[in-house]
């Protein structure tokens, strides 16, 4: 099955294409600042020099358009035509606690995820869009939506429940959901695949990290918590978001610097984190080089960044009563050994004991404790369209 894999976000379109039956990657790319006259498409396709465009691409109807154009671009893409794609998997945020997992794209469907547009404004509007698009130009073939908040539906209400006025959650839905449900699928296979053992006999915290970032507990094939809440903005600390804080310092800002309630959302997702602590720059690297150098700020924002990623690991290990399997995922988990290190200092007493040299050594994937570690601790590459391609298989063939 050739399966097409979307993923709108808010000014970009992430795809792929696989050839399923091959198990083989057909092509990937991107569109990004969608919604600007200087949009810009990147295309690899194995074997071909990459297709790189750019143009206007006025929204996200035309952002596919654009990407259709360029699959089956001569010497660019990979199909013949269109007909060649069987099906089309998309990401979803979510649809509030409609859906424990992925599903066809159908009426019902595109409804629930319109109705719970208000709970993820920057989300659920592209990913509509992109399906919309994509079924006015395929509408005879298959659309898959697969939910980033699915993993997370075995969360109990002790978990799930804010401690506020319970009508809120009656007439709103406003809850906790958790997000990065598919990467974290994708982490589990791949730390299989590198203990080769399955993971989900065991006590397992994964940290996620990227730009944005997600912990969450993993008890015995069940996700029992997740640091994200009703949306993105809640639990560890962020690229350009504050995370956790105290909610009083919501009003009192909007109050000394004149803030709209827009003007708080814009500042808590776009100018804090460790882009906001240090006044450096919202990409790490530019955070450890600075910090290398001696900048103050910028050690400030990693030492909070790592200790609160160390304590969301001690909480779930006292949720579960203990953790086997440490989990760090992500692109900067991957590629930022000192922030892996600066995280386990002092985990030890839990079993969770880093090997520091083999730990230096590993910007891919691979085994990182320490041979006598009673805990292991993996570094591991997540690949979400694979599940999401997966997904989409799985649906349609029990269609």
């Amino acid at each position: 099955m050739i399966v097409l894999v979307l993923n709108c976000g808010s000014s970009s379109i992430k795809y792929k294409l696989y050839d399923m039956a091959a198990r083989e990657t057909l092509c990937d790319g991107i569109i990004e600042r969608v919604g600007t006259e200087q949009a810009q498409l990147t295309q690899q396709t194995p074997g071909e020099a990459p297709l790189v465009c750019t143009e206007p691409v006025p929204d996200h109807s035309a952002g596919v358009q654009r990407m259709l154009s360029a699959l089956t671009k001569i010497g660019g893409g990979p199909l013949g035509n269109l007909e060649d794609v069987q099906a089309v998997g998309h990401r979803v945020l979510h649809a509030a606690d409609k859906y424990s997992g992925s599903v066809m794209a159908t009426d019902e469907v595109r409804q629930a995820i319109e109705d719970s547009a208000d709970l993820a404004p920057l989300h659920n509007p592209p990913n509509l869009a992109g399906i919309r698009a994509c079924r006015a130009v395929m509408p005879d073939i298959p659309h898959v939506c697969v939910f980033d908040n699915a993993l997370h539906h075995t969360l109990p209400p002790e978990v799930y429940t804010y401690a506020l006025p319970y009508e809120y959650y009656e007439k709103y839905g406003v809850r906790r959901y958790g997000f990065h449900g598919i990467a974290f699928r994708s982490a589990f296979e791949r730390a299989a695949h590198l203990l080769g053992e399955p993971v989900d006999d065991r006590k397992v915290v994964t940290l996620m990290l990227g730009s944005g970032n997600t912990a969450n507990a993993y008890d015995h094939g069940e996700s029992v918590e997740v640091s994200t809440g009703l949306t993105p903005q809640e639990g560890l600390v962020q690229s350009t978001r504050a995370g956790d804080l105290d909610a009083a310092i919501i009003p009192y800002l909007m109050e000394k610097e004149g803030l709209s309630p827009d003007g708080v959302t814009e500042m808590l997702n776009k100018r804090s984190g460790w882009f906001g602590i240090s006044g450096v720059s919202a990409d790490l690297r530019d955070i450890i080089e600075a910090a290398e150098k001696g900048h103050e700020r910028a050690r400030l924002a990693l030492a909070i960044h790592a200790r609160r990623a160390r304590k969301y690991v001690g909480a779930y290990a006292a949720a579960m009563g203990g953790v086997d399997l440490l989990i760090f995922a992500g692109s900067v988990a991957q590629k930022a050994p000192s922030v892996r290190e600066n995280i386990c200092r002092g985990l030890g007493f839990m079993g969770l004991q880093l090997d520091p040299e083999t730990n230096a050594t590993v910007t891919t994937e691979g085994i990182v404790s320490a041979p006598n570690s009673p805990a292991r601790i993996v570094v591991v590459q997540v690949d979400e369209e694979l599940v999401i391609a997966r997904d989409t298989v799985a649906v349609v063939e029990a269609q």
